[in-house]
């Protein structure tokens, strides 16, 4: 919940502007806001490290960072995120597990990425959970055309008649244009979102052209920053991944990670502008164009946002997990953040199974 007086909302911190910094202080971390382009404020918090109420420090803009404050943060299991000025990933801070477990679990990672039947079903699993997914969250908004929905859903069944990756990403393809047309139908036209376009977790010269493109690049370099810190904890390799082309510009793992579970942020963002949510909709005056065609958003749209994504991170819903309160079913309520770590820990099991 939001503290009193701050502006923590559901565990994330946004650091923003010109001048921000985390750094320390007689024994405190002091977090620093920049100059807000919108407001011209800037916002200042201190906390002891055991008091601090943040999961999560997002950081984007020109300011300083101690190498001290972030080690305590990294201790305290809180995730530094650090963006550019128009959400794509740059970097993320977390502990990084050293241990035999750890070094286990990266051989086995290299071993099973070097076999090519495990390769495959990695591959088609890949996609069949990641056409899933598109598919649940359309139904569940119910509003995005059955006719597409089913149609998409077809697609799940071509998979596994793949006869190599160019077909997979033939489906992979295809699906993301239907899916995409039929998420942008859920908008409305005042937001002038058509498709996906922007950087996304691809540092690259192209940026989101529009607000719902700007608050999809912020969302999905927050979850790769969270799958990158369950990557990282688990000792495996994020820059050897089993799907896409490795790149100096992405972690590969991270990137293959992130497929089944982008529906999170589109959901969040179709929430944050969905006409229903009439408490809090986005308005002209939070988001503005540099001469160069970038958007830029408001400070309070992308916190809003965040509290929107932690909000839909801790949602539960019912999944086969082996630990926690079970039904005769053997089905458990987990939160959805829980979910991707389970997968993520799925995957380090399979590459070290004998299978």
């Amino acid at each position: 919940m939001t503290l009193k007086g701050k502006k923590n909302h559901y565990g994330v911190k946004l650091l923003r502007g010109y001048g921000c910094s985390i750094r320390l202080k007689d024994k405190k971390v002091i977090l620093r806001g920049g100059t807000d382009i919108f407001t011209g404020k800037a916002e200042t918090e201190e906390w002891f490290v055991s008091q601090i109420p943040y999961e999560r420090v997002v950081v984007c803009g020109k300011g300083y960072l101690s190498t001290d404050a972030i080690s305590l943060l990294s201790q305290k299991n809180v995730n530094v995120i650090l963006l550019d000025s128009f959400g794509n990933l740059v970097c993320n801070m977390s502990t990084v597990m050293t241990s035999n477990t750890a070094t286990k679990y990266r051989m086995g990672q290299y071993d099973a990425f070097r076999n090519p039947e495990k390769i495959r079903y990695l591959q088609n699993k890949l996609v069949k959970d990641k056409i899933g997914s598109q598919v649940n969250f359309l139904k569940s908004v119910g509003n995005g055309g059955q006719d597409r929905i089913d149609a998409i859903a077809k697609y799940l069944f071509l998979v596994d008649g793949t006869r190599d990756k160019r077909e997979l990403l033939t489906i992979e393809s295809r699906v993301g244009n239907l899916y995409f047309r039929t998420y942008a139908s859920l908008f409305d036209e005042k937001y002038g979102f058509e498709s996906r376009r922007g950087g996304g977790l691809v540092m690259s010269n192209r940026y989101a052209p529009d607000v719902i493109n700007g608050l999809l690049n912020y969302g999905y370099s927050v979850l790769a920053s969270e799958i990158a810190r369950f990557v990282h904890g688990l000792g495996l390799d994020p820059y050897y991944g089993f799907y896409h082309k490795a790149d100096t510009s992405f972690q590969a793992l991270v990137y293959d990670l992130i497929e089944p579970f982008r529906w999170l942020v589109e959901y969040a963002v179709y929430k944050v502008a969905s006409d229903t949510n009439h408490n809090h909709p986005i308005t002209r005056k939070e988001y503005a164009w540099t001469r160069e065609g970038r958007i830029i958003l408001d400070n309070d749209l992308i916190r809003r946002f965040f509290e929107t994504l932690k909000r839909k991170f801790q949602s539960e819903r019912l999944y086969r997990f082996n630990h926690g309160l079970r039904r005769k079913n053997g089905m458990s309520m987990c939160q959805e953040i829980t979910i991707v770590k389970i997968y993520v820990q799925h995957l380090t099991d399979f590459c070290g199974s004998s299978k």
